[in-house]
């Protein structure tokens, strides 16, 4: 047996169309202005949680990063009161962050380049020589500026300043 009661009168919801035909477009921008204020919600909340563990949790490691600030100034004052040895046993002991300092480097830089002309000569060592004698820093520049090429450092030597 059917219990529907058949009726012409519009629904709550048709009603509320009628009067105001944007209605069905805010509720969702009100649904989705909701989602994104409770995100928002449990940012704030992991962000807090993190904050009370930054701030209470003990440092046992000197790579911990609440102490970069820490071993910045301390870097500062070992170069400026001369105590650079002291810092650098402490910050090695501890996994702290070690000192950058300045160094002077040399090397011998060793470039490797295909090099192909063509050269008219009585034989293959005048050929060489030819070319030997075609080829100076312009071309090479060109060579480089132009081509691939193969870089080696050698002979590397740093020294502290």
């Amino acid at each position: 047996m059917d219990t529907t009661i058949a009726t012409d009168r519009p629904t709550a919801d048709a009603l509320a169309a009628e009067v105001d035909p944007h209605r069905p477009a805010l509720v969702g921008v009100l649904a989705r202005a909701h989602a994104a204020e409770q995100a928002a919600l449990r940012r704030v909340a992991e962000l807090e949680a993190e904050l009370r563990a930054a701030r209470t949790e003990q440092i046992t490691d000197g790579a911990d990063p609440r102490l970069v600030e820490f071993w910045d100034r301390a870097g500062r004052i070992a170069d400026n009161a001369n105590f650079c040895e002291e810092y650098d046993r402490l910050a090695d002991a501890m996994n702290g962050v070690p000192r950058e300092r300045e160094w002077d480097v040399t090397a011998q830089a060793v470039i490797t380049i295909n090099v192909s002309r063509i050269v008219t000569a009585r034989t293959a060592e005048d050929a060489e020589s030819g070319l030997r004698d075609e080829i100076d820093d312009e071309v090479l520049i060109d060579l480089i500026r132009y081509n691939s090429y193969d870089l080696e450092l050698e002979d590397l030597d740093a020294e502290r300043r």
